[in-house]
């Protein structure tokens, strides 16, 4: 039996895996001829089928508004609730005690300022999503729509949670200002 080198061998295995690949890719038409077109498949979806599509979406989209809603609300309501204690401790605590913020009135009518902005972007986002359907215009525009309702309505929230801290500040300066004058240890 004859032995073959090793360059033999690895010569033969190149020549055959050349020989096998060069066919199966040279048998492929080139991709500029027009039978070799993408088929209908990869087109663009056609109208009835986006339609169904978003028909699909429609109750998802439908009910994450509602939460959305829904979510702003408990927050504007816990935001309420912090801003309802520190004006019930400062009229409470701080003003018979004789101490007050110089300019509490305009900070309490920030924060009303402030919670009647989140009202109006709220009723405004949720305006414009309940006339929200699949077969309506333009779908697309009104949940772009509603995205950016709900960016002014999270950019109002962000207000309406400053305004509360800068009461919290002012209040708790007065408080400061006291314990500074008269440390109890």
């Amino acid at each position: 039996m004859n032995k073959l080198s090793p360059v033999l061998v690895i010569n033969i295995a190149a020549i055959t895996f050349t020989l096998v690949f060069t066919t199966t890719v040279m048998a492929a038409p080139p991709a500029n001829k027009p039978g070799n077109r993408p088929t209908q498949s990869f087109a663009r979806p056609s109208l009835p089928v986006k339609l169904q599509s978003c028909q699909a979406r429609e109750n998802a989209i439908k009910k994450r508004s509602e939460q959305l809603t829904r979510y702003v609300t408990a927050m504007q309501e816990k935001f309420d609730a912090i801003a309802a204690k520190v004006q019930d401790y400062y009229t409470s605590k701080l003003v018979p005690a004789g101490k007050t913020v110089s300019n509490y009135d305009a900070l309490v009518a920030d924060i009303q300022t402030k919670k009647s902005a989140i009202q109006t972007a709220l009723t405004k986002a949720q305006t414009d999503i309940s006339g929200f359907s699949c077969t309506g215009s333009d779908p697309k525009g009104l949940l772009k729509k509603f995205s950016e309702d709900m960016k002014s309505v999270k950019q109002a929230l962000n207000d309406y949670r400053t305004a509360i801290k800068n009461l919290i500040v002012a209040v708790h300066s007065v408080t400061g200002e006291e314990n500074r004058a008269n440390p109890t240890k």
